[in-house]
C-alpha cells in the first residue's frame, strides 16, 4: 500500500503544485508577478525548453519518438516489447506541467499521471514490466489518483481506468484515489487555495417541463456529432504536422508552441485555465458571443496541444469545452431557463467526455462529486451516453483509440487486437459439451443437462446443421411446467427442443472454428457463451466470454517471457 499512497501524494502535490507556486510568487513578489506566467511569450519559452529535451534526450532513446499521451499510456500495458522508461515519462510530464504553468493550457492532471507512472515504473521490480496485470495496475493508479487531485472526485478517478478499458487492480486505484483526494484537500485548505466552485449558480434548481428533460438527449445528439467530428479535427491536426516534420519530432513541437503563442496573443483571454475558464462561463461572466470565441480558440489550443507536445492533461480541456458547450445551448436555444443553464452545461461537458473518450458514467459521477447536486447525475448521464451512441454510430472510435489506430495498435475490447488476430477460435473453444436435437422432450433435455458441464446446450436438426442454443434456465423453467402434475396438459409432453429455442425468441450468433479471435467481438452481447461451428454449420464446440480471456492472457505471458528470454 506505500506504492498507492505515495503515487497518490505525488499526483496531489503535482496537480496543485502551479497554484502553489502562483500563491508564493503573489505572497514574495505581488500580484503582478503572477500575469508573468501567464504572458503568451512563455509559451515560445516553453517550446524551447520541450525541443531541446526532445532533440537531446528524448531521440537519443530507444523508443517512438512520438508521444500521444493517453495512447501511449495503453502502449505501455499492451506492447511489454516497446521500449520505454520512467526517464521518458519524466520528461514528458516536466512538458506537461510547464505547459499547465504557464498558461493552463494543458489540464495539470496530466503532469500528474506521466510523472506519478514514472514513478512507478521505478519502485517497481524490473521483472514486473512482463505482467501485463502489473502495467495495467500501474496505469489505472496512476490516472485514478491524478482524476481524483484534479477533479476532487475520489470515486470518478476509481471508475475512469475501469470505463477506458485500462483494468487493473481497484484496490490499488482506489488506495492511490483518496490518498491524492485527501491530500489535495490538505493543501488547498493549508495554503487557501482556489478550486472549482459553482454550488451557489445551482442552487434552486428542480427538474420541471418538458425541456428539462427534452435537452439532455437533443444536446448529447448534437455533441455526439461534434465529439466524432473533434476527434477527426484533432486527428487530422496530428497528422498535418507528421506529414510536415516526418522524423523531426522537435519542429512539430516547435510549429505547435508557434501556433498556439499566436492564438493567446491575439485573444489572451483564451490563454487560460480551462478550470477557471468554465467557472467564469457558469457564473455568466462572459457574454454570448465570447463563448463562442473561447471554445473556438479553446479547441484550435487543444489540437495544436496534442498535435505538437502530446500531453494526457486533455480531461480538464474537454470539459471546459463540453460545459461552454453546454451553456451556451441553454443560453441560445432556450433563452436561460432559471436556474437550468449550469445543469446543461455540465450535462454538455459529460458529453464531450462520452463522445470524445468514452466514459459517460466517470463523467457523470464526477460532476456530481464537484457540485454534491445529486440532480446533476441523471441529465449527465442521459447527454453522456446519448453522445458516445451517437459517435459509435457514426464510426469513429474515441480520441485515444484512433491515435493507437495510427500508431499500428488498434484495441479491440480493450485488448490488443494484433494479439487476438494472433489467436483462432478452435485453439480457445470447450469440445466436451452435449448436443440435442431438435425434436428431443423435455425430460431429455433435462437429462442432458444434468450430465452436461456447461449450462448451455446447442440444438441441431436431423441433418446436424446448428439452429440455435438452449440454456439452463428455458430447460429448468419447461421442466418445471411439464411436472406439475393434473395441471399440465397432456400435450405439453410432446413440446420439444425447437419448441423451446421458437418460443425464447432469441438468435445466438455463432462463430467458425477457423476465425479469429478478433471475430468474436460483439458476440457475447446477449450470452456469455456462443456456439463454434464449421464451415457447413455444424457444432463442433462452445467459445465462452472468460475462454478469450484466457488464451489472451497465455499469448501476452508468453510473448513477455519470449521477449524477457531475449533480453537476458
Amino acid at each position: 500500500m506505500i506504492g498507492e499512497i505515495s503515487v497518490g501524494l505525488i499526483a496531489a502535490l503535482l496537480v496543485l503544485a502551479p497554484q502553489l507556486i502562483q500563491a508564493l510568487i503573489q505572497s514574495r513578489a505581488g500580484p503582478d508577478w503572477v500575469l508573468i506566467l501567464r504572458a503568451p511569450v512563455l509559451i515560445l519559452g516553453v517550446s524551447v525548453v520541450a525541443v531541446l529535451l526532445q532533440r537531446f534526450l528524448l531521440d537519443r532513446r530507444e523508443g517512438s519518438r512520438n508521444y500521444d499521451g493517453l495512447a501511449d499510456l495503453m502502449i505501455h500495458i499492451h506492447s511489454p516489447a516497446t521500449p520505454d522508461s520512467a526517464s521518458r515519462w519524466t520528461v514528458r510530464g516536466v512538458i506537461s506541467f510547464l505547459l499547465a504553468l504557464c498558461g493552463g493550457i494543458a489540464g495539470s492532471e496530466g503532469s500528474a499521471v506521466e510523472i506519478s507512472h514514472a514513478f512507478a515504473m521505478k519502485v517497481r521490480a524490473r521483472s514486473a514490466r512482463w505482467f501485463e496485470q502489473r502495467r495495467r495496475t500501474d496505469a489505472s493508479m496512476t490516472l485514478a489518483a491524478a482524476i481524483s487531485a484534479a477533479f476532487r472526485a475520489p470515486f470518478a478517478g476509481v471508475l475512469l481506468p475501469i470505463e477506458l478499458g485500462i483494468g487493473g487492480r481497484t484496490l490499488s486505484s482506489a488506495v492511490a484515489s483518496l490518498s491524492a483526494f485527501i491530500f489535495g484537500n490538505f493543501l488547498i485548505r493549508h495554503f487557501s487555495l482556489d478550486h472549482f466552485d459553482v454550488a451557489g449558480a445551482l442552487e434552486g434548481f428542480r427538474f420541471a417541463g418538458w425541456k428539462s428533460w427534452v435537452s439532455p438527449i437533443v444536446l448529447g445528439a448534437g455533441i455526439g456529432v461534434f465529439g466524432a467530428l473533434l476527434i477527426r479535427f484533432m486527428r487530422y491536426g496530428q497528422d498535418s504536422l507528421l506529414d510536415l516534420f516526418q522524423t523531426q519530432a522537435w519542429m512539430r513541437i516547435l510549429a505547435a508552441g508557434a501556433i498556439i503563442f499566436l492564438i493567446a496573443l491575439i485573444y489572451p483571454a483564451a490563454h487560460g485555465s480551462s478550470q477557471v475558464m468554465l467557472e467564469n462561463v457558469f457564473w455568466s461572466r462572459h457574454g454570448f458571443n465570447e463563448m463562442g470565441l473561447l471554445l473556438c480558440c479553446k479547441i484550435l489550443i487543444l489540437t495544436m496541444l496534442i498535435a505538437g507536445f502530446g500531453t494526457i492533461g486533455v480531461f480538464w480541456p474537454l470539459f471546459a469545452i463540453g460545459g461552454v458547450i453546454g451553456f451556451g445551448f441553454d443560453t441560445y436555444v432556450w433563452h436561460a431557463l432559471p436556474g437550468f443553464s449550469v445543469v446543461i452545461g455540465f450535462a454538455g461537458a459529460a458529453a464531450v467526455w462520452g463522445a470524445v473518450l468514452g466514459t459517460p458514467v466517470t463523467a457523470a459521477i464526477l460532476s456530481y462529486e464537484l457540485t454534491q447536486n445529486l440532480q446533476l447525475v441523471l441529465p449527465c448521464l442521459i447527454a453522456g451516453f446519448v453522445a458516445k451512441a451517437v459517435r459509435t454510430y457514426l464510426k469513429t472510435p474515441p480520441l485515444f483509440e484512433i491515435d493507437l489506430q495510427a500508431r499500428g495498435l488498434p484495441l479491440i475490447g480493450g485488448r490488443s487486437a494484433a494479439i487476438l488476430d494472433h489467436l483462432y477460435v478452435r485453439e480457445a473453444m470447450v469440445t466436451d459439451h452435449e448436443l440435442v436435437h431438435e425434436h428431443e422432450p423435455v425430460a431429455e433435455l433435462f437429462a442432458r443437462l444434468m450430465r452436461s458441464p456447461y449450462a448451455f446446450l446447442p440444438v441441431v436438426s436431423s441433418q446436424g446443421i446448428y439452429m440455435g442454443l438452449l440454456t439452463a434456465d428455458m430447460i429448468q423453467d419447461a421442466w418445471k411446467h411439464q411436472s406439475s402434475g393434473e395441471k399440465s396438459s397432456p400435450l405439453a409432453k410432446l413440446v420439444g427442443a425447437k419448441d423451446l429455442l421458437y418460443k425464447s425468441g432469441m438468435k445466438i450468433r455463432s462463430v467458425r472454428a477457423g476465425d479469429r479471435l478478433s471475430a468474436s467481438d460483439g458476440a457475447f452481447k446477449e450470452m456469455p457463451c456462443v456456439p463454434v461451428v464449421t464451415e457447413d454449420q455444424r457444432v463442433v464446440g462452445l467459445l465462452f466470454v472468460y475462454n478469450v480471456r484466457l488464451s489472451y492472457d497465455r499469448e501476452v505471458a508468453r510473448r513477455s517471457l519470449s521477449f524477457e528470454s531475449r533480453e537476458v
